[in-house]
């Protein structure tokens, strides 16, 4: 069994299909748990003959360039060690940047007092909603929302997709 990612085109003229395996997912995993960031994410794209793995970690305190650097070099150790990858590779290891969604209940700490956009689902009704991060506990978010600054509580259960807004 393996994670499957859909990734981009070359030139438009193929979508290419990347399967991550266990192995690499839990190589990266292993490498990043010892600098205490956490995998948001990992894509394979380009060709057979070179592939472009891009891996995206979060911390609970922030991410920095001297981090990349140590989960990239330790993961490049471990994929020519391994064999994993067949062919030439880059390897880019970066913050999941804030056009990415949260994926986790403990990203969202760090956001408080932003501007997020959520898709929640309750019920049979989607809806959209744009506030300002009041609140963080293990069931949900409490968001300021609207002119009024009504308060609203919604639970993790219920967020389909919540992506961090640019103050600028």
């Amino acid at each position: 069994m393996g994670y499957f990612y859909l990734v981009g085109s070359m030139k438009g003229s193929f979508a290419l299909f990347c399967m991550v395996s266990e192995d690499l997912h839990k190589l990266v995993e292993d490498c990043s748990a010892v600098y205490s960031a956490h995998v948001i994410d990992i894509t394979i794209r380009g060709s057979h003959h070179r592939s472009i793995i891009e891996i995206f970690v979060d911390a609970e305190n922030g991410i920095t360039s001297e981090l990349c650097s140590g989960i990239s070099r330790d993961v490049a150790e471990q994929l020519d060690a391994r064999d994993l990858i067949k062919g030439s590779y880059e390897l880019v290891v970066s913050s999941p940047g804030i056009d990415r969604p949260l994926k986790f209940p403990w990203q969202y700490k760090k956001h408080i007092g932003r501007k997020l956009e959520l898709k929640i689902q309750r019920e049979d009704v989607s809806r959209l909603y744009s506030g300002k991060l009041l609140n963080v506990n293990d069931e949900g978010v409490t968001l300021q929302v609207g002119k009024a600054g009504e308060e609203i509580a919604v639970s993790f259960s219920s967020i389909q997709q919540v992506i961090v807004k640019s103050p600028w």
